[in-house]
């Protein structure tokens, strides 16, 4: 052979060199979608304002969040000044047994800290600022909420509280939200969770209105929901087509509250209310 001629690649050689690029775009694929679902996870939407002349009780979901920042006091007083009939917000408890309003586990979507909620102090989280959120800039050095501070501004502007129990943890310390719930509002909250214990585990210390959330409608998940006893109802996701008309008007037809979310389109909660359900979770429609 003249040492001009290249030396051929073994086969293993050859197969080695494909699975390592193919590997190597693998890699590649799964951090670039990474990096892509993280960005959308961190981005606020922006939402239009609309209204709706329908005859339904609109329920400011996180707060009128189309305005201000979700779960925060302004959210809040935002959803109060637009006369919604209700408020949801999402709860959990600090390490030190203070209840505190944040739809995710942790603080880094709508925060400047990655912090676990349950894991740390209310001090500690008073070190974070919400960041992200919509009209941000209009709202500089904006700290977590208390479940207490969101309570009175409900009384405030007459807003029915309707606080989401999230997660598994921490159901042996509902007696604390009972008592707080006791102690600032003169009418009922109602309470919602994908956790059938935590509703029922609400239900052995009171007689308040309970509503499971569910995706889908279906028998179970009906009876599911009368299985809570007392003040019960069901809060479903509108945007999955499994949710014909036909079993929302089954469930409605039980007599239970029949709600939906989350719903930002009229023609949406028009339909909806023809159904029935008189209790639409809403980003950005009002009356």
């Amino acid at each position: 052979m003249s040492s001009t001629e290249k030396k051929k690649m073994s086969k293993k050689k050859k197969i080695l060199i494909i699975v390592l690029c193919v590997l190597l775009a693998l890699v590649a694929a799964v951090v670039g979608a990474g990096v892509y679902a993280l960005n959308w996870y961190c981005t606020d939407p922006e939402f239009t304002v609309t209204q709706t002349a329908e005859e339904v009780n609109l329920i400011a979901h996180r707060g009128f969040r189309a305005v201000a920042p979700e779960n925060t006091a302004p959210a809040y007083e935002e959803a109060g000044k637009a006369g919604y009939y209700g408020a949801e917000c999402d709860i959990y408890r600090t390490s030190d047994g203070v209840w505190v309003l944040h739809h995710d586990p942790v603080t880094y979507r709508m925060m400047d800290g990655c912090t676990n909620l349950e894991k740390h102090t209310y001090q500690e989280l008073l070190e974070q600022t919400v960041d992200n959120g919509s009209n941000i800039e209009s709202y500089p050095d904006l700290k977590v909420c208390t479940l207490e501070e969101y309570l009175q501004i409900c009384k405030e502007y007459g807003m029915v509280p309707v606080i989401e129990l999230k997660g598994k943890n921490n159901t042996e310390h509902y007696d604390e939200v009972i008592e707080i719930v006791n102690q600032y509002l003169d009418t009922n909250p109602i309470f919602i969770s994908f956790q059938l214990d935590n509703l029922k585990k609400i239900r052995a210390l009171s007689d308040l209105p309970c509503w499971y959330l569910v995706q889908e409608i279906t028998e179970e998940e009906i009876e599911n929901a009368l299985s809570i006893g007392g003040s019960c109802g069901i809060d479903f996701n509108y945007s999955k087509e499994e949710n014909t008309d036909d079993i929302i008007m089954k469930c409605v037809n039980t007599g239970m509250p029949v709600g939906a979310w989350t719903v930002d389109d009229p023609e949406a909660a028009a339909r909806l209310s023809n159904l029935g359900v008189k209790y639409i979770t809403t980003d950005s429609i009002t009356k």
